[in-house]
């Protein structure tokens, strides 16, 4: 084989194999749009194969070349949201700290809200998200040793926000006065209140993610000091 044949024959595989890859990624994002919508409406239990492959318009055996079972395409899922949600907040958190690291006025609280409140804009998909968490939270509860973990989800979650709104507090000129950690906590709870209280009755509901935005700061600074 000559030196020209041996290359083309070289650089035929990696695409023939990327081609492929992009298939199959292009495949498996089809099942896991299905399947969110189908896991909204008929929870995880209601859900069956057959129904998430004829909302997908694949057969099962599409469904079975990619995912073993129904629970490992939930967790997949689970994980695809979990990379959207923390690459938004890395976007958004560049974006705010760029601005409070280059801004010459200080931070007043109104600001602040405005930050956060835009930082907390509703995306359109909090209603279906938390309908998706709770199935998550009700599988681990049915089957504590089971595959999916609501636990080990959350704890990164948590563990990634509070890495991220240490860098804001940091990058505002003020610090924590007591451990990032706790208050992390207090903001999920505020977060999960205003989620719940926005797929229940509304985005602009009282208590909802539309007043999320102000009730973090006012707590925010409430418990930072400036450095």
């Amino acid at each position: 084989m000559t030196q020209t044949e041996s290359e083309i024959a070289v650089t035929d595989v990696p695409v023939e194999t990327a081609e492929v890859s992009r298939r199959r990624r292009d495949t498996q994002s089809r099942l896991l749009d299905a399947a969110t919508e189908v896991f909204v409406e008929f929870g995880f239990q209601g859900t069956s194969v057959e129904r998430i492959c004829s909302r997908a318009d694949f057969t099962r055996g599409a469904f079975y070349s990619n995912f073993s079972s129904k629970e490992e395409l939930f967790l997949a899922l689970l994980r695809r949201e979990f990379d959207e949600r923390a690459s938004r907040i890395l976007s958004r958190v560049g974006e705010l700290t760029e601005h409070l690291q280059t801004t010459e006025d200080g931070l007043s609280i109104e600001a602040a809200a405005a930050y956060v409140s835009d930082f907390l804009s509703p995306t359109g998909t909090e209603t279906d998200w938390y309908a998706l968490e709770t199935e998550f939270l009700l599988l681990t509860l049915r089957d504590p040793a089971g595959p999916v973990q609501f636990v080990e989800f959350g704890e990164l979650f948590r563990s990634e926000l509070a890495r991220v709104v240490g860098n804001i507090v940091q990058a505002a000129g003020r610090r924590f006065t007591i451990p990032v950690e706790s208050a992390i906590t207090v903001f999920e709870g505020l977060h999960d209140l205003a989620l719940r209280t926005s797929a229940l009755r509304g985005i602009d509901a009282p208590g909802g993610l539309t007043e999320l935005g102000g009730r973090i700061v006012e707590l925010l600074f409430a418990i930072t000091e400036e450095v």
